[in-house]
């Protein structure tokens, strides 16, 4: 009878309950050793010196011991990565030879590397093999870690998928798959990567998907590779840490470069850790070279940066080697630095979901942290779309204020601040070619990336034409300590808020003027429908700004309601009782009958959706799973103009063609997949090592067949210092190439030799015949010896004996 090693059996599985039993008692609530956890792991979390379990982990952790498929969501630096790679140890406890038991997908090299990282220290006193297969690696060194039977196998989906089809992997020893950060690996465009590999998985597997943002297409796409999952949701209403201060600066533009000088000279004052965001990798040049002409240390990170200086600067940022970090979007992806202190947003992202995913990098692990977001006039309708998803009201800042970690206000950055910057600045745009040319490229790059990046809400725009155009904030009370308000500065705000009543052609108003006569006129005829546009704009106002509060909580919070109905009204008070109260009675009243009967034609969610969506104009997973990313901006010239239908030159036609299409091939599950995947490399690497990979699928061996070979080798006699033992086997004829150029090399070096030595033999023979001929008593009578023939009996050097003439 036949049996899979893999699969445990059901006495395995009550032995395992009876011991996490066991290791659960007499142990207090609340630590990780209420968990059941083996001695092994329980070390290695204490050698980590992780105290006590995150919320994440207290709600995932259980059911991914008892064997359910968890989907997950919680917010960015919660602990995910410990919450399904502390329970998968747990459950493999052991190595074991007959392949890749646990599978972990990342959307990116850098997070898979980390999570190598993080596996290989908690499965440190197990014994457990782990291997990491990345994109941009050598592939031999990568087969080489795959013939190795690895317990745990971290990739990411392109490389895998290359290798699968490479190999011809099964992967049907597989028990337990994980796809980290879910929801950047549709962003990015792994759909079809995601569902081959899900087909080459045996059915009985464990799957978790763990996502700081939970959209209803991975909902969807968990319906249908999950079987009965639970829903660990933790702080689906907060979204961002309790722990995290949200400061926003309105400012311009051309303020934004002193603005983010000044907090970044704060931020190094205070030796607190900051990143800071821009939308191109023109601005990451340009804003990195500012601080470093500055005197502040800086790292950056951009797409095209070089692999070993990305390593560097990130190595040098993580060791606190330096204090600032310049990124882009697109390259903080997977970048994890735990405990940084604050977060700029030099450009306000496009997306609310992009704004967790970059303040979600502070307030970690209950600490406290700040975010700061320079907003520009044109990034307004961005925040007001950020707000509505937050479900928080944007309140501006006014002289009174006082800071409070827990309230999000919008103030402006002081002149004061800004002018301490300015001369500097102008200064090194001046002194400095390489700043003034850098500056000119961001500007080139920022139209650019005006024209690429997603429009906000139609309703954000009205709003913020709208309602802060004419607004004014005061600067925010979190730089109040750092400020002098003078006199100068309330003279400037009024300068800038002053609105003359009277147009340029009516400056003189004593002239007799055609233009002053004629604005006259034109003053005449529309002013009353200017004052009656005004005084409606007003009272909209007013209808808005006004909450009267709910019948059902009024009737909550009183006991006892005295109401005034018409019968108790004096009669000659009824007419002059207001027509308000019974509009805004019917409204209310027509407000309740909509909300009852009507059909509304989206969802009372759609803006949080919207928010966690990936397209918004996409409404199947299939149409979103084909786009390669939206929330992430390209950060070069060729991104942000990459189409997919973009012509180019080219030069052996002289004329404009199309990309041309990729070939494509069809895999044993169905996928279709680029042909070159299939390129032969491992076919050429087996031979070249003369190593065979044993497909656990092809060549499965029952445990009776096993015993058999193994006690047949036992029983084998050894002879060891015999001649049977010295017996080789028959001798491989054909040879490789490097062995016949080093056959070739050796046999030129013999030659070589043996020439050299030839010419110093007859060297050596020249030299002794010359001696004799000089030396005294030699040749006596005038004979001399021929060294082609012969002289008297002398035998001649390569020639005949010839007799005398």
């Amino acid at each position: 009878m036949t049996a899979i090693k893999d699969e445990p059996s059901e006495v395995e599985d009550n032995y395992d309950n009876l011991h996490m039993d066991q290791n659960r008692r007499g142990k207090k609530a609340g630590g990780w050793q209420v968990l059941g956890l083996d001695h092994p792991v329980f070390k290695a979390i204490q050698k980590l010196g992780f105290k006590q379990p995150t919320p994440i982990q207290c709600k995932a952790i259980p059911p991914i011991l008892d064997g359910k498929d968890v989907v997950a969501m919680s917010r960015t630096g919660s602990g995910k990565t410990a919450a399904f790679v502390i329970p998968m140890i747990q459950k493999l406890k052991q190595r074991l030879s007959s392949g890749t038991r646990a599978l972990l997908l990342s959307p990116t090299r850098e997070l898979a590397l980390q999570t190598f990282s993080v596996v290989k220290q908690l499965a440190k006193f197990t014994g457990l093999r782990c291997a990491c297969v990345v994109g941009g690696d050598n592939m031999e060194e990568q087969f080489s870690a795959i013939h190795e039977n690895p317990d745990i196998l971290i990739a990411t989906p392109g490389r895998l998928l290359h290798l699968a089809v490479e190999m011809n992997l099964k992967l049907n020893t597989v028990r337990y798959i994980v796809f980290d950060e879910a929801d950047r690996l549709f962003e990015l465009g792994f759909a079809e990567q995601l569902h081959d590999i899900l087909k080459r998985l045996s059915e009985s597997r464990q799957t978790m998907l763990f996502s700081a943002t939970l959209p209803k297409i991975l909902v969807d796409f968990a319906k249908a590779g999950l079987s009965d999952p639970t829903l660990v949701r933790l702080d689906a209403d907060t979204k961002i840490s309790e722990k995290l201060s949200m400061v926003f600066f309105a400012c311009r533009d051309n303020d934004k470069a002193s603005a983010l000088l000044y907090l970044a000279r704060k931020a190094v004052r205070d030796q607190k850790q900051t990143i800071i965001f821009c939308a191109t990798m023109k601005h990451v040049e340009y804003f990195s070279t500012i601080l470093t002409e500055a005197g502040l240390d800086v790292c950056f990170l951009y797409s095209q940066l070089d692999a070993t200086a990305r390593k560097m600067n990130i190595a040098r940022f993580r060791n606190k080697q330096c204090m600032l970090l310049v990124v882009t979007d697109v390259a903080a992806r997977g970048v994890d630095i735990p405990l940084m202190d604050n977060a700029i947003n030099v450009h306000f992202p496009a997306k609310s979901k992009l704004f967790i995913h970059r303040v979600g990098r502070v307030a970690r692990a209950g600490k406290f942290g700040t975010s700061y977001s320079l907003v520009s006039p044109d990034e307004m309708p961005y925040v007001l779309d950020l707000f509505l998803f937050l479900g928080r009201p944007l309140k501006l800042a006014v002289d009174s204020d006082v800071y409070k970690v827990d309230e999000t206000l919008m103030g402006s950055f002081p002149d004061d601040l800004i002018h301490l910057e300015t001369e500097f600045l102008r200064n090194i745009h001046e002194i400095s070619m390489e700043v003034s040319d850098l500056k000119h490229k961001s500007d080139n790059a920022m139209k650019k990336y005006i024209r690429t990046r997603p429009a906000p809400s139609s309703e954000s725009v009205r709003r913020s034409k709208k309602e802060f155009k004419t607004l004014e904030c005061a600067p925010h009370p979190i730089l109040d300590k750092s400020i002098s308000m003078s006199a100068d500065h309330s003279v400037l705000q009024e300068l800038r808020n002053y609105r003359p009543p009277a147009t340029i052609f009516e400056l003189n108003a004593s002239s007799k003027l055609p233009t002053s006569t004629i604005m006259k006129a034109k003053r005449k005829a529309h002013q009353r429908i200017v004052e009656k546009n005004k005084k409606d704009q007003n009272n909209i106002d007013e209808s808005e700004e006004e909450e009267s509060a709910d019948e059902t909580g009024v009737i909550e919070s009183f006991d006892n309601v005295v109401r005034v109905t018409k019968l108790d009204m004096p009669q000659n008070d009824k007419a002059a009782a207001p027509s308000k109260a019974k509009k805004r009675k019917y409204d209310e009243q027509k407000e309740r009958d909509k909300m009852e009967h009507y059909v509304s034609y989206r969802a009372a969610d759609d803006e949080t959706e919207k928010g966690y969506a990936v397209d918004n104009n996409a409404n199947s997973f299939d149409a979103l799973a084909k786009n390669s990313s939206v929330d992430i901006i390209a950060d070069d010239d060729k991104g942000l103009y990459r189409e997919k239908g973009k012509k180019k030159w080219d030069r052996k036609t002289k004329k404009y063609v199309g990309e041309q299409s990729v070939k494509r091939i069809r895999t044993e599950e169905g996928t279709l997949v680029p042909a070159s995947y299939k390129s032969g490399r491992y076919e050429k690497w087996q031979s070249q090592q003369k190593m065979k990979y044993r497909n656990n699928d092809d060549e499965e061996e029952d445990d009776e067949a096993a015993n058999k070979r193994l006690y047949r080798a036992r029983s084998q006699k050894k002879v060891w210092h015999t001649k049977e033992n010295n017996k080789r086997g028959p001798r491989d004829e054909v040879k490789r190439p490097e062995q016949i150029f080093k056959a070739r090399r050796k046999k030129e070096k013999i030659q070589g030799y043996q020439e050299h030595r030839r010419e110093e033999n007859l060297k050596r023979k020249v030299g002794s015949l010359q001696k004799k001929r000089s030396g005294p008593g030699s040749f006596k009578g005038g004979s001399k010896p021929s060294f082609g023939g012969r002289s008297g009996s002398k035998p001649s050097f390569g020639g005949r004996p010839r007799g005398r003439k």
